[in-house]
């Protein structure tokens, strides 16, 4: 196997399901997990191996002269050709191309070019992943749906009725859910506010892509009033392990607009900032 096609599988089993459409990823990332699927380091490193950092005219006749067949990597969240230090996911058949202007090469490895048990990252890239959205829209949408079909599969489920129900009403910030979360966090973390009925108990990892024991983990959550929920579900705002709030620059005018202040820093417990750090790692929107 190439190892152009390992770097593939690498970044494919990162963004496979249940993760977002819009979900982007670093080098480190993927060299981690390359080293994960096949027990060594690459060399040499990702950054010599990535094909094309910038637009190259490509001659299936002579391809020593200048780029590459293959586009398989990587594109930051504009479809722009990236540089090392960006943020990076698939090839999408919307991007342009990054390797003459037909887009003549493959954008995936052949079934015959990688071991059988990472076939399902192959199928799934071309049934699903290339034709996607990457817009904050289409990552909204694919959570609802992710979230719909998890609560279809818990109904479907022969666990008990009792739990079915907690885990339903846990999507919507309800139930046991709520009342664990109360036994966390005692007022929102920017407004202050202590009345429960103005605050909403929201998941930091969503309830749509964690396992049935997150769902009703009181540390997988925070207390919210409804407008400050909003832009901490969007991923327009995460929490550093001090308790600060960090703000994307998208939300900055909206940030000022609402007079939000940040209520005096309460530390996150160990068991929320191992959440909180998949919430800035891959929900903020102000990391690229």
């Amino acid at each position: 196997m190439k190892k152009i096609d390992g770097f593939w599988l690498a970044a494919a089993s990162l963004l496979y399901p249940p993760t977002e459409p819009a979900r982007l990823i670093s080098l480190d990332q993927i060299t981690r997990r390359y080293e994960e699927l096949f027990g060594r380091a690459p060399t040499p490193s990702l950054e010599q191996s990535i094909i094309s950092w910038k637009q190259r005219y490509v001659d299936r006749a002579r391809p020593s002269q200048g780029g590459s067949p293959k586009r398989y990597l990587f594109r930051t969240d504009d479809g722009s050709t990236p540089s090392p230090r960006g943020r990076f996911r698939l090839y999408k058949t919307s991007d342009s191309a990054h390797d003459g202007q037909g887009k003549n090469g493959a954008t995936c490895p052949g079934m015959e070019e990688i071991p059988k048990r990472y076939h399902y990252l192959v199928k799934w890239y071309l049934k699903h992943y290339q034709h996607s959205s990457h817009a904050p829209a289409a990552e909204t949408e694919s959570l609802e749906a992710a979230a719909a079909s998890a609560q279809a599969e818990i109904k479907r489920s022969d666990i008990s009725a009792t739990e079915k129900a907690r885990l339903i009403k846990a999507r919507h910030g309800q139930g046991i859910f709520r009342k664990r979360v109360f036994r966390v966090e005692s007022a929102c973390r920017l407004t202050g506010i202590t009345d429960e009925r103005f605050l909403v108990a929201s998941h930091i990892k969503p309830w749509a892509i964690s396992n049935n024991d997150e769902r009703l983990d009181g540390h997988n959550g925070l207390l919210l009033a409804p407008h400050v929920d909003r832009l901490f579900d969007r991923g327009f705002i995460t929490f550093n392990q001090e308790g600060g709030v960090i703000v994307s620059l998208d939300a900055k005018e909206v940030w000022q607009q609402w007079g939000l202040l940040l209520a005096m820093p309460v530390p996150l417990s160990a068991r929320q900032e191992e959440y909180m750090r998949y919430h800035r790692d891959y929900r903020f929107r102000g990391r690229k």
